[in-house]
């Protein structure tokens, strides 16, 4: 009955990742442990049927109808375990079966092979095969015959769960892969997918784990587990049962797993959808519809932590086009604030000849990412900044007596530092004063390999004295202007890192971006006025991200903890 609860109230338990993942472990190991079907009493014993296998396998030994190999005939009884119902019996399969028996087959029949790839990883998935000439596999490879039940030996796959009954094989015989182990039922006696659950069960493959043999990555489970590990058998009657009632149930657990993933997927899509709508409107009036429509559905767009990296993205994305707050007229133009910078570039002679005015920045930056407000700009990271690159790591470079602190690329982080880890750099006379970071640098990864993580930035706030950078560390620091801020929110938007993309340079399927192509990004430029409104707005919006995120992940952390208590609730029952 406490299954049964489980089900009527497995929607309270959704939210959690390994639901159904849980509730199928539940399942199977209810199963081993006689708890998922009734017993009837008019059942044949275990203990008589495990006697009625023995005497089978000794007469197939004894008239040479098998190969004579060194097989046990004894059980488990003196081991103590726990408790199964009164007609069960504790045993182990190599009394019950065959382990890793071999095939004597003409080489010219056609049978079926399998390759690891083609052992299911899920139980009840029917298995597929090839098709090859006996003289072909049958030396170097596993043999098995129909309804042998297939176990794989080596990690991850044995971990994964990789077994199954062979069913329907070519001519009814195949070999495979060498990382399995074959369990060969004897005549009938046992259900091989009775057998196949027991290979399933958690405890089966937590109880292997620790006694693996093997390097790591190669660990495989010895035979000597499969072959003699307490095997909990059954009435053949009841066996067919638990078979029959397993399969109901784990049907059930596919038909909530898939209508999981449509949910969640279609969320995901509604979420695209409307965000898709909303960053493409034409005129205020339909931004204000599209976004009031994500208002009225908000619970169920972001009901799932999955689409919040998304709303973040939305959120720097409408920032850095002028649509997170209002524009005030009476904020002085972002032109006006071009003119300032030149004259500071002027004063400390830096770029004299390419000062960006806003004549040239109208012809000459005609292909902007998209529309910006009337008294935005669009320019140059070199028309804002000072642009440089950093010290190259070298053997004279070893910490001795005048080193100083470095940040490299493991430093730096999309709107963030991690300073827990430095390494240090040895400086000659003068050095420090040319490379020494300052407060308000905007610090840009030239490459990390990954086109997702090209130009990752954040903002050195002298959080350490005399600190370097190393040259994976481009260092643009602002001229005349404090717009590093929303630089930083342009560099990590949706435009801004597809710019870097497009700019950055590809060496067998890695991206890196130079100084010079770091100048060359082009950047909005607001008033400065707005451009601390935006900051501000996006903070406090990127904070309830934050908040909504976490209290998504603590709902499916409690879900989580729910379904591990009624799974043990269940089995100690």
């Amino acid at each position: 009955m406490k299954l049964k609860t489980v089900f009527e109230n497995f929607e309270l338990l959704t939210d959690a990742p390994n639901a159904v993942a849980k509730l199928r472990e539940i399942i199977l190991q209810l199963a081993i442990r006689g708890k998922l079907v009734a017993q009837h009493p008019n059942d044949e014993p275990a203990l008589a049927l495990l006697e009625r296998i023995k005497s089978k396998k000794k007469q197939l030994i004894f008239s040479n109808k098998t190969q004579k190999l060194d097989f046990n005939l004894s059980d488990e009884e003196d081991v103590i375990l726990e408790s199964l119902p009164v007609n069960w019996y504790w045993t182990n399969l190599e009394t019950i079966g065959w382990i890793n028996p071999r095939n004597n087959l003409p080489d010219d029949l056609d049978v079926a092979f399998i390759p690891m790839n083609l052992i299911p990883q899920k139980y009840g998935v029917v298995v597929q095969w090839e098709t090859k000439k006996w003289g072909d596999v049958k030396k170097g490879f596993t043999h098995f015959a129909e309804g042998d039940v297939a176990l794989a030996k080596i990690t991850p796959c044995f971990q994964n769960g990789k077994s199954c009954v062979m069913r329907g094989l070519k001519n009814q015989f195949g070999a495979g892969t060498t990382e399995l182990h074959i369990f060969r039922p004897i005549d009938n006696l046992t259900y091989p997918e009775y057998v196949l659950i027991y290979f399933n069960s958690v405890s089966f493959i937590k109880n292997a784990i620790p006694i693996m043999t093997g390097t790591a990555g190669q660990k495989r489970v010895p035979n000597s587990y499969v072959a003699q590990n307490p095997f909990p058998l059954a009435p053949l009657a009841e066996q067919k049962r638990i078979v029959e009632k397993c399969d109901r149930l784990l049907s059930i657990c596919d038909e909530i797993e898939k209508r999981q993933q449509q949910r969640q997927e279609s969320i995901v899509r509604m979420n695209e959808s409307a965000i898709a709508q909303l960053l493409s409107s034409q005129n205020p009036d339909d931004f204000r519809q599209h976004w009031q429509r994500i208002c009225n559905n908000f619970d169920l767009l972001y009901s799932i932590p999955e689409t919040i990296p998304k709303l973040r993205q939305t959120i720097l994305q409408l920032a850095v086009q002028g649509k997170l707050v209002r524009q005030d007229p009476n904020d002085e133009a972002a032109s006006v604030l071009l003119k300032k910078i030149n004259a500071e570039k002027a004063k400390l002679e830096i770029n004299k000849k390419n000062r960006a005015s806003k004549e040239q920045i109208l012809t000459e930056y005609g292909n902007a990412p998209f529309e910006i407000p009337s008294n935005w700009l669009w320019l140059k990271v070199d028309d804002l900044y000072d642009v440089s690159g950093g010290i190259q790591k070298t053997p004279k470079r070893t910490p001795i007596s005048n080193f100083f602190p470095y940040l490299r690329v493991a430093n730096v982080h999309r709107r963030r530092l991690d300073l827990s880890q430095l390494e240090y750099f040895e400086l000659v006379e003068g050095e420090l004063e040319r490379w020494k970071l300052q407060s308000g640098d905007l610090l840009i990864v030239e490459g990390n390999g990954s086109e997702n993580e090209i130009g990752r930035c954040a903002i050195w706030n002298a959080e350490i004295d005399n600190c370097v950078h190393q040259n994976h560390i481009i260092r643009a620091r602002p001229i005349g202007h404090n717009s590093q801020l929303f630089t930083l929110l342009f560099l990590n938007s949706p435009s801004g890192m597809a710019e870097m993309r497009n700019l950055a340079i590809t060496t067998s399927g890695l991206f890196s971006l130079s100084v010079g192509k770091i100048r060359e990004i082009l950047v909005p430029l607001p008033p400065l006025a707005e451009q601390k409104r935006i900051v501000e707005k996006c903070d406090r919006l990127m904070s309830l991200c934050d908040t909504l995120e976490a209290k998504l992940k603590q709902g499916r952390d409690s879900s989580e903890k729910l379904m591990e208590v009624a799974a043990k609730h269940v089995l100690t029952a």
